[in-house]
């Protein structure tokens, strides 16, 4: 029998809990004990299903790592290749990465847009591409960085992530699907700081004309 086949075997039951594992370790021996050449698939059978959600999630977040440097052809192909048949929850975080690969054309039409500029677009394709235990933290993250240039010349300005978030929703829906959460904070947060300015610049309006009449009727007097 192959020593590397005895080593890994001895490796893998040491991993196992026998009060929780029962099953797979017996699984295991029953494969271990098989010839070499009915193995067949055995093995990756007998791997607990723990076991096989972590390296699926690991492949995942492979594919996220090389996502904006893989041809789509070739990401394609990684991302079939990934079965998540009994695995329902890592539906959306794969759904995501594929949507990204079948409009990449879109991508780079944003990229180029005029009114587009890299920390946005950086933003961007990190929201679309994160795994679900970190988007909610970028998205308020980010949204906070799109306001700090109200106040700090060092960020950009509101109106800048206010166009080019309307020019995704005008011109990208299916980027703007991708990303609508943040995409319509910003927009909306826009729209009522432009209400209350309005109505901040009203009042002024309204205070100086009042204080104009009584200046005037003062005067009468």
């Amino acid at each position: 029998m192959n020593e590397t086949r005895k080593i890994d075997y001895a490796r893998r039951l040491l991993q196992m809990n026998p009060l929780e594992q029962t099953r797979d370790i017996l699984a295991l021996r029953r494969d271990f004990l098989k010839p070499e050449s009915e193995l067949g698939n055995s093995i990756n059978e007998s791997v607990s299903f723990d076991d096989r959600k972590e390296q699926t999630i690991k492949n995942i977040d492979s594919l996220r790592k090389g996502l904006w440097t893989l041809d789509s052809q070739t990401l394609r192909k990684q991302i079939e290749a990934i079965d998540i048949s009994e695995l329902p929850d890592l539906a959306v975080s794969l759904s995501r990465l594929k949507a990204i690969a079948d409009h990449r054309e879109s991508f780079q039409k944003l990229q180029e847009h005029p009114d587009c500029f890299p920390q946005f677009y950086e933003q961007f394709c990190s929201l679309v591409s994160a795994s679900p235990q970190r988007i909610v933290k970028l998205r308020a993250e980010f949204l906070d960085a799109s306001r700090k240039g109200a106040i700090d010349p060092r960020y950009r300005n509101p109106r800048e992530y206010y166009r080019i978030a309307k020019v995704i929703r005008r011109e990208m829906p299916k980027l703007y699907e991708l990303e609508k959460p943040w995409l319509e904070q910003i927009i909306s947060r826009r729209k009522s700081e432009n209400i209350f300015g309005l109505r901040e610049a009203l009042l002024a309006i309204l205070a100086l004309l009042l204080t104009l009449c009584f200046y005037l009727a003062s005067k009468q007097m």
